[in-house]
């Protein structure tokens, strides 16, 4: 990829998806390496752990994130859910500034829910509203293990 006159390797676009086949070939091609897919696969693996970090250790950051929104944001209602055994379960996060701005906005909430794709496969709930100007106003967010009265 060219940026002006600068060349940007493949490896440093974040645009660029790097596939375990692209990582065979290029082995091959550059090295005289033929890997199997599973081997580019685990090093695939290996190269994003080592620069992304493992995701458990993203989750025990996160009593830190949220104690940090609570003091940043009083008023917030942030709850983390764990299980018995210390493990990420719920994560729920409404701003004091989206509380308060609620009494603004058309009495309609509209919630939406995404897969979060990872190796834990939670989901992704998101709560909003708009304004009387139009605008879109997020009022909460959550993190769940699946969409169910327990969560």
């Amino acid at each position: 990829m060219v940026v002006g006159s600068m060349v940007i390797p493949k490896y440093a676009d974040p645009k660029t998806i790097y596939t375990p086949k692209d990582i065979q070939t290029d082995m091959l091609f550059e090295h005289g390496v033929n890997l199997t897919y599973m081997q580019a696969w685990k090093a695939k693996e290996k190269a994003l752990e080592f620069l992304r970090g493992h995701p458990a250790d993203s989750y025990s950051r996160l009593p830190s994130y949220l104690y940090i929104l609570e003091k940043t944001y009083p008023g917030s209602v942030v709850k983390l859910q764990k299980t018995d055994d210390d493990c990420f379960l719920y994560a729920f996060v409404a701003l004091s500034t989206s509380i308060n701005g609620w009494e603004y906005c058309r009495p309609v909430v509209v919630v939406d829910g995404t897969f979060l794709k990872s190796a834990y496969m939670e989901i992704m709930l998101t709560a909003g509203t708009m304004d009387a100007a139009g605008s879109i106003l997020p009022l909460a967010y959550t993190v769940v293990d699946s969409e169910n009265n327990a969560s």
